[in-house]
């Protein structure tokens, strides 16, 4: 990860600290902690981060640490100097522990059941087959490209940057597992190689994965559970039916009322007792395909007779029928 002015926490930036340098370059380009060279020039060491030759101050007072022997200020050399000896020990320990890998997924069945599962991988340790820092993969250039079996592994070093909502969803789109180690707790301390090699190799409190190893497999184990979960749940419960009163039409004819009653296996006509009535709607009733009925005194006309049975009705009425009910 490249230096900077600011400090990241999520996608918020802060003016960032100074830290203090502990690591160096030497001549063969390998990354130098301040306890393991010479004092002053003599440490023969370069700062990453400008090229400048630095010395190894090792005073009795201050905390060790390596300055710039021309006396300026390299903003960058210390996070610079940080990030490559973090990148050193990854590229050289072949594996380092990983926090738990988890997978979420919900289904949700047609008839209403739903449920949602996880799938969890423990923490663990991960063997890494080879690596490679500051190699470019599509628009990103991760602090370190890894392989760990078949699958390729993006480590990255937070100190005062760390993965944005704009990275993170670029990985996700390249679909690469990615590590990302918070190193931030430890800016203003003066590193060594024991401590750094702890935090960056055997703890996993501070790291997280901004897309776990393998998520592929992960979701399709997640869906499954969840899937399984909700074929498992009770049906739920239907709403109880309410009895609708049945749509009913009526019309005036010969000033006499006569109700068309819609039920699901045909059409009831009704009206009080009028033998001329009665004569003009049983003939109607019968060209249509109806019957009486004696024992609800009404006549039962088929529903696929609607239109024609409604139509004559109000031709006897002179007037459209009103809705009752």
């Amino acid at each position: 990860m490249d230096g900077g002015t600011t400090h990241r926490i999520g996608d918020l930036q802060m003016e960032k600290p100074s830290l203090l340098q502990s690591f160096a370059i030497d001549k063969g380009m390998r990354v130098r902690s301040v306890d393991e060279v010479a004092r002053g020039l003599a440490c023969d060491c370069v700062c990453p981060e400008c090229g400048e030759p630095v010395l190894a101050r090792q005073g009795d007072v201050r905390e060790w640490h390596f300055a710039h022997a021309s006396g300026a200020d390299c903003e960058g050399g210390a996070e610079t100097a940080l990030h490559r000896a973090a990148k050193q020990i990854v590229l050289e320990n072949g594996g380092l522990s990983v926090p738990e890998m988890c997978a979420k997924a919900t289904v949700e069945l047609p008839d209403g059941r739903s449920a949602t599962a996880e799938a969890l991988r423990p923490h663990t340790w991960l063997d890494i087959d080879s690596a490679e820092a500051e190699k470019s993969i599509g628009k990103i250039r991760p602090d370190i490209v890894a392989t760990v079996g078949n699958a390729l592994l993006f480590v990255e070093i937070a100190v005062t940057h760390f993965v944005d909502s704009n990275k993170a969803r670029t990985i996700d789109e390249m679909g690469v597992a990615t590590l990302e180690i918070n190193l931030a707790d430890f800016q203003h301390t003066r590193w060594d190689w024991p401590q750094l090699t702890k935090a960056i190799i055997d703890d996993i409190a501070n790291k997280q994965w901004i897309r776990v190893l393998d998520e592929l497999t992960l979701r399709q184990e997640a869906h499954t559970k969840a899937m399984l979960a909700a074929l498992s749940a009770p049906m739920p419960q239907e709403a109880p039916c309410v009895n609708l009163p049945a749509p009913r039409m009526r019309f005036r004819i010969q000033q006499r009322m006569v109700d068309v009653i819609e039920r699901p296996f045909g059409l009831a006509v009704w009206s009080p007792y009028d033998p001329a009535l009665n004569t003009v709607l049983s003939s109607l009733v019968r060209m249509l395909g109806g019957r009486w009925q004696p024992k609800f005194k009404n006549w039962l006309v088929p529903l696929n007779a609607k239109s024609h049975l409604l139509s004559a009705l109000q031709d006897l009425s002179g007037t459209p029928p009103t809705q009752v009910g």
